[in-house]
């Protein structure tokens, strides 16, 4: 391992910053409410002056008086500190929508939002640094590949690769700036799969009445079919109360076309929101293993594969109960029932493709792992190690080991799978 795992909740939440000022207002009102209460216990100690004990209730009465003090300038401060919070997050928005508009050729909207972000980083010159270092968090993905990519394509030029590095790269990161501003590659919360592909012909590959219930991510993710026909490996459940539940691990893109549906045209597909031939097979291997609508679905994928995984879960047939993602181009805004667990890497360009757009995605709980896998730039990123599932397994079971409470969520979940008799494990391969 190269670099520890960050273990977070998610990136980008959608804020109200009109909500943070109403409630900056009622801090402010409560901060004058206990300025008062403060005064007045300062009045009530000192006319205690001629009393019996006067010493005693004078103590009391300022003791009183400086903790409403306190009180005060602590709404005060944290009124300030909403409202520090507010300008953070309508700066970030500002410097998103003139990206957006720069990208679009629309001068005249990039030059409103400057003008926003001037007058904003007057009255507000904190909110300057705070929107820098969360940008910077949320474009660590992005940035990561594409440097690393750029230092591959140079190196790679002189060896007669150069059209790498003077065509494919600009056009990547062009790519990645316009996605990032437009917000593609991610699914908001309810947006229905579109129609599209059909389902290819399922080749069973592989049947066992012997499975054991993934206790961890890593375990789970090293269920995800790596290589050889596999695409989609199937398991069932049981409950003892006849209730079902099925686990269902998605390869990764395999091919740039022809006969196997796990390739190019599906990745498109799937990162437009259709029903790819992929999605469509997979939902058939789900159907063929016995699955209904509305049985508990614990689903995982790599890559592509983790784009079908969220498609399942935002199409709503089942009750997804947990959905793992590592790799994934695309992040899908989940249920509150579901468990969301997402594995990026900083210099994966896969998942650069989704970065700044990341979404607290799903119910308590869900989570987002990210490392550098290979910091040193060189031409052997062309080969794109930090999208390897291998890798991915690593970080999972690092995460794994890390004691997050978090990630013993997850554990805690899939333990429910522990809880039911295994029925029966399926592999399948497909072909167009």
């Amino acid at each position: 391992m190269t670099d520890e795992p960050t273990i977070s909740a998610g990136g980008a939440v959608a804020v109200d910053t009109d909500e943070l000022e109403a409630a900056a207002l009622r801090l402010d009102d409560a901060a004058s409410g206990l300025a008062t209460a403060a005064d007045e216990a300062t009045s009530a100690a000192l006319r205690a002056g001629g009393a019996d004990g006067a010493l005693l209730l004078y103590g009391q009465g300022r003791t009183a008086a400086e903790a409403l003090e306190a009180s005060a300038a602590a709404a005060r401060d944290l009124a300030r500190a909403l409202r520090q919070a507010a300008a953070t997050y309508a700066m970030v928005e500002l410097r998103l929508t003139r990206d957006a508009a720069v990208v679009a050729g629309d001068d005249a909207a990039a030059l409103r939002a400057q003008g926003g972000m001037d007058a904003l980083a007057q009255e507000w010159p904190g909110a300057v640094a705070a929107a820098d270092e969360a940008l910077d968090r949320a474009g660590r993905v992005g940035g990561t590949a594409v440097a690393q990519l750029a230092w591959g394509g140079l190196i790679a030029g002189p060896a007669g690769l150069g059209v790498f590095g003077l065509g494919l790269l600009p056009a990547f990161a062009a790519g990645l700036a316009a996605i990032r501003a437009s917000g593609t590659g991610t699914v908001g919360a309810g947006r229905a799969v579109l129609p599209g592909g059909a389902a290819a012909t399922l080749d069973p590959l592989f049947t066992s009445q012997r499975v054991v219930a993934p206790g961890s991510l890593a375990a789970a993710a090293a269920r995800i079919p790596a290589s050889g026909a596999a695409r989609v490996r199937v398991e069932q459940y049981r409950y003892p109360d006849g209730a079902r539940a099925f686990a269902v691990y998605v390869a990764g893109t395999r091919s740039l076309g022809g006969s196997d549906p796990w390739d190019i045209t599906s990745n498109v597909g799937s990162f437009t929101g259709r029903r790819s031939d992929a999605l469509a097979t997979v939902e058939a291997a789900l159907t063929q293993a016995g699955a209904r609508p509305g049985d508990r679905l614990y689903a995982f994928g790599h890559s592509q594969g983790a784009m079908i995984a969220g498609q399942l879960e935002q199409s709503g047939v089942y009750d997804v109960r947990v959905l793992g993602t590592l790799g994934s181009p695309t992040v899908v805004d989940a249920g509150e029932a579901t468990l969301t667990a997402q594995v990026r890497h900083a210099d994966d360009p896969v998942a650069a493709l989704a970065v700044g757009h990341e979404l607290r995605t799903g119910g308590p709980g869900g989570f987002v792992v990210e490392r550098v896998v290979d910091p040193p730039a060189g031409v052997h990123d062309l080969g794109l190690p930090g999208h390897h599932l291998e890798t991915y397994v690593q970080t999972a079971r690092s995460a794994d080991a890390s004691a997050d409470p978090r990630v013993l969520a997850l554990h805690e979940r899939l333990a429910e799978l522990a809880e039911a008799e295994p029925i029966e494990v399926r592999e399948y391969g497909a072909r167009r």
